[in-house]
């Protein structure tokens, strides 16, 4: 979870999809834990949307004959970004732009920074995605957040806030 403070976002989701994997030929069900924020802004022309979105997600570390494992400690956060495009009509042109370091958990971070084009009721809406992905505790933390480019002033610092005061568990 994460306190919004003076952002805008709200909480509008919470839930805990359960899914089975095969770890070292032994079947273990893992409960991830999704928390999802919203914002509505105004796209000029194309009217407003809720397309600023934060999301957190933690999955835990299981350890199965002396190994530990997780399904998406290895995922790249393009592929992360990429699995979190089901929220939109279409997500496209997903290119790496930056990375930066941001104080998340009590640690610095690496945060990337990627460009993107989403599809908003059939309207192309260039925006820009913040992910990091770590380990804290005996969780895989996944903080995301997206955003219209044209906001970036505004809508930037305030994932990077949403990020910074996450707590955990989520």
């Amino acid at each position: 979870m994460t306190d919004t403070g003076e952002t805008g976002y709200e909480q509008t989701d919470q839930r805990e999809p359960t899914m089975t994997r095969t770890f070292a030929g032994q079947d273990v069900e893992i409960t991830n834990t999704v928390t999802e924020y919203r914002k509505e802004i105004d796209l000029g022309l194309f009217g407003s949307s809720d397309i600023g979105v934060f999301a957190v997600f933690t999955s835990p570390q299981v350890k199965v004959a002396g190994q530990t494992f997780n399904p998406i400690s290895n995922l790249s956060n393009k592929e992360l970004a990429q699995r979190f495009q089901q929220r939109f009509d279409g997500m496209s042109d997903v290119s790496r732009e930056s990375e930066e370091e941001v104080d998340v958990l009590g640690s610095t971070r690496t945060v990337t920074k990627l460009s993107a084009t989403v599809t908003v009721d059939g309207n192309q809406v260039p925006v820009f995605l913040l992910i990091a992905n770590f380990n804290h505790e005996s969780d895989v933390v996944v903080p995301m957040g997206i955003f219209p480019q044209e906001r970036e002033d505004e809508e930037g610092p305030n994932i990077r806030q949403l990020m910074v005061n996450l707590t955990h568990p989520a």
